[in-house]
């Protein structure tokens, strides 16, 4: 149960980045900070660096494979 109570959370937390990453996207500033911080979460950094380094706004998190739609619109 530990196990997919922690793949769960792993879930929002990827939905969460990629959704707030979206938001930010216009504002290039605020979405560095943001992605710093991500950085400093483990497991993480290589999706913050993705994000980072893409030239087109992020796809729905749906669109990664990730199933949590809490912070979805």
């Amino acid at each position: 149960m530990a196990a997919s109570e922690a793949v769960s959370e792993s879930e929002h937390l990827k939905s969460l980045i990629i959704s707030t990453a979206q938001e930010l996207w216009d504002d290039k500033v605020a979405l560095g900070k943001f992605l710093n911080v991500v950085r400093r979460s483990e497991g993480f950094v290589k999706l913050a660096d993705a994000l980072e380094q893409s030239e087109v706004r992020p796809a729905k998190p749906s669109f990664f494979g990730v199933n949590s739609t809490e912070f979805q619109s």
